[in-house]
């Protein structure tokens, strides 16, 4: 059984052909809209149109899931790519997410799910994210934004 090739817009920024790739390949509605630059944007439509690449939206028990992960993570991302990981996990058993995009890659190792860069080299580690007050040195959950003990701006950082 094949692997299902979940396309993220970054790995069709950094040279991906989806319609030259032998493999089902599948992505999110979204995905078309960000792809803006008029060589993406053609090789992603062209792919559709060609029916090389399937449109899906994930169900919601995955995004549920994937929002859960982020908000634990502290992982900044876009609602296009909260709905790519879930639709991967949707086809978890097959899918090989295919992204150069960090937090994609670090959420996808969280979730289990296995991924392919194109042109980037790849998180090092697993990173889970914490906010800190520069001022005073306290540490809040990720979504935080300003101290509680003193009132400054929190800055985001990577949690040892």
């Amino acid at each position: 059984m094949r692997s299902i090739l979940v396309l993220d817009t970054s790995a069709v920024i950094a040279g991906l052909a989806p319609g030259l790739v032998d493999a089902e390949q599948v992505t999110v509605p979204e995905v078309l809209e960000e792809a803006r630059d008029i060589c993406s944007k053609l090789k992603l439509e062209t792919a559709v149109l060609a029916g090389k690449v399937r449109v899906k939206e994930p169900s919601r028990k995955s995004l549920e899931m994937v929002r859960d992960k982020v908000e634990h993570s502290g992982d900044t991302v876009s609602e296009t790519d909260v709905k790519l990981l879930a639709l991967a996990l949707d086809l978890k058993e097959r899918a090989e997410i295919v992204t150069d995009d960090y937090a994609i890659q670090n959420l996808a190792t969280m979730l289990k799910l296995p991924y392919r860069r194109v042109a980037m080299p790849g998180i090092k580690e697993v990173l889970r994210w914490e906010a800190i007050c520069p001022a005073c040195g306290s540490k809040f959950p990720p979504t935080a934004t300003s101290c509680l003990i003193c009132g400054s701006p929190l800055k985001r950082q990577a949690r040892r």
